[in-house]
């Protein structure tokens, strides 16, 4: 089975093992007694999806890369110096912590930027200016981080000084998003449908904790 079947068939199928996926994490969520320490595995899940969906491996690899390291990177600086986000500290459901900082917490990074990114190469023009699509991945990024907030602290994923996300956190979030996006964009021209898919995903999936 050479690259290319293997990727027409986990975009015929990755979206079914998500929606799977994710209706079996609502259920641990919302269960009195859930299992802690299980929403790493899930990141891990959504990224090796994108990763393997994408018609240029290599390449997205590369992507994925970079923005674990540059999302672990900026974490690190602002657990252990509050100059970036605000003051917060990670709690234990995202598993083994360096600097204080969860190991898959990068691939939220990548995640979160690689949904936005689809999402705009799905709806926006072509002939839109690439830093422009980059601004609005920024800000449909910021979007999925407005909901996933008070879930993480909810669940302990993370938690804020005082238990208040400050605007802070979201103008940090936007100008790395954007910057994230930029390179992504530079690289990436065609739709991946698990990533694209995810975002609708992820969307629904916070507001309905958010509620619940």
């Amino acid at each position: 089975m050479n690259a290319n079947t293997i990727q027409v068939k986990l975009e015929s199928y990755a979206p079914w093992i998500l929606v799977l996926f994710h209706l079996i994490g609502l259920g641990i969520f919302l269960y009195p007694d859930r299992v802690e320490g299980l929403s790493g595995l899930n990141m891990i899940l959504c990224a090796l999806l994108i990763l393997f969906s994408s018609e240029h491996w290599r390449t997205e690899t590369y992507l994925l890369l970079g923005i674990v390291v540059g999302g672990f990177t900026v974490e690190a600086i602002g657990v252990n110096t509050g100059l970036l986000f605000g003051n917060y500290d990670y709690g234990h459901e995202l598993g083994v912590k360096l600097y204080g900082v969860p190991v898959v917490l990068g691939l939220n990074w990548y995640c979160v930027v690689a949904t936005s990114v689809h999402f705009v190469l799905q709806w926006i023009p072509k002939t839109m200016p690439w830093m422009l699509k980059a601004v609005v991945a920024g800000l449909l990024c910021v979007v999925l981080d407005y909901f996933i907030e008070p879930v993480a602290m909810k669940y302990n994923f993370w938690n804020w000084e005082h238990g208040i996300i400050p605007l802070f956190n979201y103008v940090c979030w936007f100008i790395f998003s954007v910057l994230f996006a930029s390179v992504y964009l530079l690289n990436v021209k065609k739709v991946n449908a698990t990533a694209y898919f995810l975002f609708y995903i992820w969307l629904l999936f916070f507001c309905i904790l958010n509620v619940l």
